[in-house]
Parts: structure tokens; sequence; C-alpha cells
């Protein structure tokens, strides 16, 4: 059986975010209902190493998959299911190929530890550990599965701490360079939303194989500019890790970019496509979709109310919004105050405080929420919008510019270094991983 060429799949990424922050409800791991078809349970689709992975494991997943694209993308652009199957298969390879590795170097997870980890995720979707459990259990997800799984990613996160993480320095001369040229030209610098298709170059490849890849990554440029959506081109074609999200990467600073990507990202308005880009895992494809302003010396802040309706206690999301409309209403035209509604009606945290949110910068809430915030004029109100806590709507009382601290500076561009090195060594991390690991894919095509 003939050992597959490496494709880890796993390429630019956001690195450095909270752990559990990607273990929330509906992640595409965890689904955990029955296969469609049940003769599926034994058939092994795949073996790592001396490990099977199954026909019911790759469903499983693909069904969660779906419904996530769906969301994102709308039912209508979504890939075939054999092109999203194999995406998936090659996504459960390269994490079984870690916990393989982690049970080599003895890495282990308490059942205490997955316990906090549990409450922290249940504290990050403002709920105690019983509702928890009965958002999982209405969502369909065993609540055994959630901690296997659970326990999974932390035994890679912890693998990913003592290999790849670790080994990253950044100097204080790498800083004070990266400072000194943000400071450069004078010119408006900016970050950047971005969609990011991989075509994967392997590296002993021939000049005949590499021009053969970078004729299909011009491929499916062209695809794109012709009307295709690129979320979906993403989902089928791309090697990135990303390729099942749509190619979706979130925001970037100028820093965390490789210096070719970034060249040719800021050369792209919102909304357009970069050239293909070579660097050494391959070609690349990138989408602006938004671009704001790099941060300066100072930052606006503002100060914020809000009320939250959470649809997962009985309460439909027809039922909140409604509600939420009725709310903005009472406040908008006098007839009803914003704090003592937020301590009537809220389900958040805040709701004791009326809904105070204290003063709020960039880049602390969640992206739909913080984009109605910054949205509003002091004194205004708005919503309702939806997040994945609930349905909201806002009040914002204030607005404030505060100088940013040099020692803040600092920070955020050590962590823009560290970001862009991390990512770079998990990708020959894991390129390395999955070429040494004996893999024999038996997906049936038809």
């Amino acid at each position: 059986m003939p050992n597959t060429p490496a494709n880890p799949r796993f390429r630019i990424r956001r690195l450095g975010r909270s752990l559990f922050l990607t273990l929330a409800l509906g992640a595409a791991f965890l689904a955990s209902s029955p296969a469609p078809a049940a003769q599926l349970v034994d058939r092994i689709v795949a073996v790592v190493n001396d490990e099977a992975i199954t026909a019911t494991e790759l469903e499983q997943a693909l069904q969660q998959s779906i419904s996530n694209l769906r969301q994102r993308m709308g039912p209508g652009n979504l890939p075939p299911r054999q092109v999203l199957r194999r995406q998936l298969l090659d996504r459960l390879i390269i994490d079984r190929i870690q916990l393989q590795r982690a049970r080599e170097r003895g890495i282990q997870v308490s059942a205490q530890e997955v316990d906090q980890a549990i409450s922290r995720v249940a504290r990050q979707n403002n709920m105690a550990p019983g509702q928890f459990r009965q958002a999982l259990r209405r969502q369909g997800i065993d609540f055994g599965q959630y901690r296997e799984r659970l326990e999974e990613q932390i035994l890679r996160s912890r693998l990913q701490d003592r290999e790849v993480r670790s080994k990253v320095h950044v100097t204080d001369e790498e800083v004070e360079s990266y400072l000194a040229r943000k400071g450069q030209g004078g010119r408006q610098r900016y970050e950047y939303e971005l969609q990011h298709i991989l075509v994967e170059v392997p590296e002993q490849a021939s000049p005949e194989e590499t021009d053969r890849l970078r004729t299909k990554a011009e491929g499916l440029r062209e695809r794109i500019r012709g009307g295709e959506q690129f979320g979906k081109v993403a989902a089928a074609e791309s090697d990135g890790q990303n390729a099942l999200e749509g190619g979706a990467l979130g925001w970037f600073q100028p820093g965390e970019l490789p210096a070719p990507v970034l060249a040719e990202v800021e050369a792209v308005e919102p909304g357009h496509l970069s050239r293909v880009v070579r660097t050494p895992s391959g070609f690349h494809l990138f989408k602006v979709t938004d671009r704001r302003a790099e941060e300066s010396a100072q930052e606006t802040q503002v100060k914020a109310r809000h009320i939250l309706l959470r649809t997962d206690s009985g309460r439909s999301e027809r039922e909140a919004r409604r509600l939420a409309g009725d709310l903005l209403q009472r406040v908008r035209s006098g007839q009803g105050d914003f704090a003592a509604l937020a301590r009537q009606f809220s389900d958040g945290p805040s709701a004791r405080d009326g809904g105070a949110l204290g003063w709020i910068s960039r880049g602390e809430m969640v992206q739909p929420f913080e984009e109605l915030v910054f949205s509003l004029e002091p004194g205004t109100y708005g919503g309702p919008v939806r997040t994945q806590h609930g349905i909201h709507i806002v009040e914002v009382q204030e607005e404030r510019q505060k100088t940013i601290d040099p020692e803040d500076r600092q920070k955020a561009a050590q962590n823009a270094l560290r970001t862009r090195k991390t990512r770079e060594r998990m990708d020959q991390w894991l390129r390395q991983l999955r070429a040494q690991a004996y893999v024999d894919i038996r997906l049936d095509e038809r």
C-alpha cells in the first residue's frame, strides 16, 4: 500500500487565539449524531500509521461541515459532497497524526483539566455547566463525545506548544526594526480581512510539476474572476487549513503577513483578488474582503451598553428578534430606560449593571457586534444584531480617543512577529509530520 504524498492542508493560519474559543457550540469535529447510513459503521476510509479512520467518523464530520458551510455561504454554493469528504478526510488524518505524536511524547490531559476546559467554554457562552450540557444536547452533540474531542484538542495544542510555539523567539532588534518600518513613508497602513486558496507544491516537486500547479492556481483565479464564489472554490480546491471555512482567515496586521503576500495584498482594493503568490509552501490566492486603518498612536474607544436575548433557553430566534425590536422602539421613543430594560430582560452577565460593557476597543468583541457598536454615534441605539451568543441591541453612550502606551505598542509588535514566525514554523512542522506518517487512503470516490 503506497504512502500518499504530503498534503497537511494546514498553511496560513491565525495563531495565538484562545484554544477554548475554537470550541464553541457547533464546531465541525464535534458532530455526534448517528451516521445516516448504518452500513458505514465499520468501513475503513483511511489507515494512519496503525490506526483506522472509519466512514462513520468521516460522515459525522461531513454533516456538521455542510451545516456550517450552508450558514456561511448559502445552500446553493456548496461544493459536491465528495469534494468536502476528501477535504475533511485530510483534516482528520493530520489531526490523528498529531494525537499519535502527543501520546508518543507522553503528553497527557487529566479529567480535571477537561472539566475546567468545559467550564471555560460554558462561561464564554454565558452559560452554567448544566445549561451548556442542555445546549449540546439540543444540537445533537453527545456530551461524552464532546469531552473526548475536547481532550484531543487540548492534547494537540500542548504538542504544538512543546514542538513549535516554545521554539519561536522574537528579539528586541526585530521589534525595533518592525516599529521603524511602520513609521516610515508617512502613508496610511491597513489591516486586512482575507480569504485564501492554497495550491500546495511538494518540497521535491520537479519544474514541470511546479509549472502545472501554477497553471492550476491561475485557473482557479480565472474561475473566480468569471463569477464563481471564492468560498465555494476554496472549499472545493484549496489545500489550506481553512478550506472548509471557505478560505476565511480573519483579520491580519501587516506584520503578520510574509513580505511577498503583503506586497500583493496591499495592491488590492476590498472585494478584489490578488495575483497568484509563490511561497515555499505553494501558490496562494487571496481575496481582500475588507480593510481598516491600522492603529496609530491613538485608538478609538466607545462606551456602550447592550441587551442580550438568548435563543437557546426555549425562546426562538424569531421571538428574540421581535422582543429586541420592541425594546429598541421603546428606548428610541423615550418610553423606556435602556439600563432598566437591560436589568429586566437581558440574559447577559452585564444585566445586573444595566447592560454596561464599559469602554470597548476594536478587536475585543465578536465581529458582528463590534461592527454595529463602532458604526453608531454617541447617544444612539442599534440592532438587532445576531452573534453566537444570541440577539443584541446596543446603546453607544460616549466615544473617546485613547493614547496607546508605548509598552503596549512594543507588545503588539512582538505578538505580530511571533504570530508570523509561529505560522511559518507550524507549516514546516505539519508538512514533516505528514510526510513521515504512513497513510493509506481507502475513500470510495463513487
